[in-house]
């Protein structure tokens, strides 16, 4: 049996559920060795770019693409890229387009078509990179009417781009289907924002990494006046895509999903902010995914508009979800979809994708949803049985719910499997190993009375397992479904300021022990908390670890100085830093050394030391986001910085 396949047995015996705990432990080290995805291989090697085209807006398409002499239009400079050489590197080429500054109006679009890649048997893939402040798009009151960016090739990357203001998708990732699937694609520092459609569609592709960027409301513009039924554009979707992650990005106010992985295999989802999203997280029939490390959350202040995936419908809405787990049996290129084996089977043609099975939720913070955890039947029109298995969904704090007071439609955990199609097509819907465990759930009892933590639809004659269960989890109030070893604290606090800026008022410590429950790890992979701190091993229950001590939350972006603008003088770059060894600090008099101190989110002291001829070292293999505190005898700034190191 393997490690994938593993699922707990249990008996009536408790000697046997013990023994499979034990099995689990053994194994979860397995387990999560298997989620080990790759980075993608970029410009390196036999990907290495040979050939660099420049862009500008005030270019000309009669210059030859170079720094001093840029072309205008996208069509040109992908014209002046050659393909690569029969027998040469399996024909491919490796070219750069770079857009110096300004504001890119498409006339057309910027799309590498299957044809621009495509000669024979050579290839042409197309990298892009933005110089300074680069956009690409319409205007607020002048939309562009395509998707503002399509690229085919393969070992290829996007960055410092911003795409605004169009009717279409803002980055299209696709080849026709008759061709091979992409590989090997970078996304950094690409903000997608007001587009019809999605953000980012990155579609059947293998090995994908989105870093540091931004989505805002994707598939809101021009759709104010929409009602139910509605479709559901994502902000960025992976969909059919294997070794896909996505970190220390933000995805906010979409129609739909904000994040959602679709017929997709090992995903990696960490340190992103999605909020005020239709839907925060959608796992739609995705297998082999972990959601770690995220802040998901929406915000009172800007109201149900946002919550709305159909805008003009004007019934009570309650804050949308954190996090949907379904199936909705969609193919890709096939047709006539079947639930089988706990897998989505097509024909003409044969496809294949597992349904969801082996997905790892842990040191998330879910704040101010209406429900937090939600499983669906997925649509009731395809035959077979529709299965949800070996789901994990551990060391969570889930803080805080937003709606009509006194609804009680909703739960912070909602199953919903209300239907059983007996006599069409003998569709039904099922859980097989589902285990929420070592979680914190509280909210405002006295706001939300008749609001259920746990709530549950299923149908009478639904004949599949029903096979979930809650251990160890600190509950504010007590229900039903509170589960083994399950305790209730009513102390806890229903309701906290947004956690965007500083965790203290969740971290546990000496005056607010009631986070506190002194119970084993569920899995050996648990090592850290939700700020990237190491575990002590002894109160491993929600996000945040226990700490003896707690210093004063440091402010984010703050500044005390003797004069003026020095926050603007002071600049401290690569920020996010990704696998490099030195901040460098530039502005405002180096002349002199300041001192450094990095500190977590928690407020703990790191790193220490003296800037020494503008640049810190940060060798030492953090990872996460921190607070630099930079000061001498005149200057004091704080700043968020984000470090990642493979």
């Amino acid at each position: 049996m393997s490690a994938l396949d593993f699922r707990f047995i249990f008996s009536k015996k408790t000697i046997m559920y013990r023994f499979s705990i034990l099995i689990l432990l053994f194994c979860s080290s397995q387990l999560f060795a298997q989620f080990s995805i790759p980075e993608p291989v970029v410009n390196t090697g036999n990907y290495t770019i040979t050939d660099t085209v420049y862009m500008d807006p005030n270019g000309n398409d009669n210059n030859p693409g170079t720094f001093t002499q840029p072309v205008k239009s996208f069509s040109t400079a992908m014209q002046k890229l050659p393909f690569g050489t029969a027998g040469v590197n399996g024909g491919h080429a490796y070219g750069l387009i770079i857009f110096k500054p300004g504001h890119y109006r498409p006339s057309g679009s910027f799309q590498q078509t299957a044809s621009n890649w495509k000669n024979g048997n050579t290839y042409k893939n197309i990298s892009i990179l933005g110089m300074g402040d680069v956009t690409i798009g319409g205007t607020v009151d002048s939309f562009a009417s395509n998707h503002l960016l399509v690229l085919c090739g393969d070992h290829v990357f996007v960055k410092n781009i911003k795409l605004k203001y169009s009717t279409g998708i803002g980055f299209l990732l696709s080849r026709p289907a008759s061709e091979p699937r992409q590989n090997n694609v970078l996304v950094e520092n690409v903000e997608v924002d007001s587009v019809g459609l999605f953000a980012m569609l990155l579609r059947s592709a293998d090995t994908v990494l989105v870093r540091n960027c931004v989505s805002s409301y994707a598939g809101r513009p021009g759709n104010e006046h929409l009602t139910s039924p509605c479709t559901w554009p994502s902000g960025i979707k992976f969909l059919n895509s294997t070794d896909c992650t996505i970190h220390d990005s933000e995805i906010a106010y979409t129609r739909g999903e904000g994040l959602n992985f679709h017929n997709s295999q090992r995903g990696n989802a960490y340190n992103n902010k999605l909020h005020d999203n239709g839907l925060n997280f959608y796992n739609d029939n995705s297998t082999k995914l972990m959601v770690h490390h995220n802040l998901i959350y929406n915000t009172p202040d800007f109201g149900d508009q946002f919550w709305r995936n159909c805008p003009a419908d004007q019934t009570a809405v309650w804050a949308n979800r954190g996090m949907l787990i379904a199936n909705e049996g969609a193919c890709m290129n096939g047709n006539f979809p079947e639930f089988v084996n706990c897998e989505t089977r097509c024909m003409l043609p044969n496809e294949v994708f597992p349904n969801v099975d082996s997905m790892f939720v842990y040191n998330n913070i879910f704040q101010n949803t209406g429900t937090a955890i939600a499983f669906w039947q997925g649509v009731t029109d395809i035959a077979g049985a529709n299965c949800i298995r070996n789901v994990y969904i551990f060391n969570n704090t889930i803080i805080g719910v937003m709606g009509s007071a006194g609804v009680s439609s909703t739960g912070l955990v909602n199953l919903f499997f209300p239907n059983y199609n007996e006599f069409v097509n003998s569709f039904y819907g099922y859980l097989e190993n589902v285990r929420i465990t070592h979680n914190i759930f509280t909210y405002d009892t006295a706001a939300y009375p008749n609001m259920m933590p746990v709530k549950m639809d299923f149908h009478a004659k639904h004949p599949g397992p029903k096979d979930i269960s809650f251990d160890h989890n600190l509950w504010i109030n007590d229900h039903s479904y509170i589960g083994a070893n399950g305790k209730v604290r009513p102390q806890m606090p229903g309701q906290t300021y947004l956690l965007t800026d500083s965790l203290k008022s969740i971290i546990p410590g000496p005056d607010n022990a009631y986070w506190i429950d002194t119970v084993p790890n569920p899995f050996a992979l648990l090592t850290d908390d939700y700020s990237y701190q190491l575990r002590n091993g002894n109160t491993n229950v929600g996000a945040m670890e226990y700490r003896d001590s707690i210093k004063d939350s440091i402010p984010e972006d703050t500044v005390s100085v003797a004069g003026i603008n020095a926050k603007e003088k002071i600049q401290i770059f690569p920020n996010p830093c990704f696998n490099c060894n030195y901040l460098t600090i530039s502005g405002e008099s180096m002349a002199e050394t300041y001192d450094y101190r990095i500190y977590s989110l928690a407020g703990n002291e790191v790193v220490f030391g003296k800037v020494n001829k503008g640049k810190i070292n940060i060798s030492c293999h953090l990872s996460g986001m921190y607070i630099l505190l930079l000061e001498n005898k005149e200057i004091r700034l704080t700043k968020k910085i984000v470090l990642n190191r493979n």
